[in-house]
């Protein structure tokens, strides 16, 4: 047997030849898309803004507090640094500590949308599995 041989007859398409199926007709997929056009408005109408928009604003309810929280703790940083160190040492010492809090706040409040759409996608496949 050769090379030749022993790939023509490893060919799906040589092996399943008989099972040949016809084309779709033309106007198959204005067909299936007027089928599945109300179900595809209920899905857009069940994923719209509101589901995206309730998480974000609880999540952004305690922001206010925490920002109010974080001033006074550079406040009293400040004012603990200013007993050790000179005034510029502080005032870099609780810049870096407020530009640390404001990194991490934005990467927090960033992962919201993220986690919001990973558990609206894991409820729609709950709904239809």
């Amino acid at each position: 047997m050769t090379l030749d041989d022993q790939i023509e007859s490893d060919d799906p398409r040589a092996l399943l030849g008989m099972l040949e199926t016809p084309l779709p007709s033309p106007d198959l997929t204005t067909r299936v898309l007027g089928a599945a056009a109300p179900l595809l408005a209920a899905h857009a109408r069940r994923t719209s803004w509101r589901t995206f928009l309730r998480p974000v604003l609880v999540a952004l309810l305690p922001l206010p507090l925490i920002l109010a929280a974080d001033a006074a703790i550079a406040a009293e940083l400040f004012t603990l640094f200013s007993l050790v160190f000179p005034p510029v040492v502080s005032t870099v010492l609780v810049a870096q500590y407020a530009l640390f809090v404001l990194m991490s706040l934005a990467l927090a409040y960033a992962a919201v949308p993220l986690i919001v759409d990973r558990q609206a996608r894991a409820t729609f496949e709950e709904a239809h599995a």
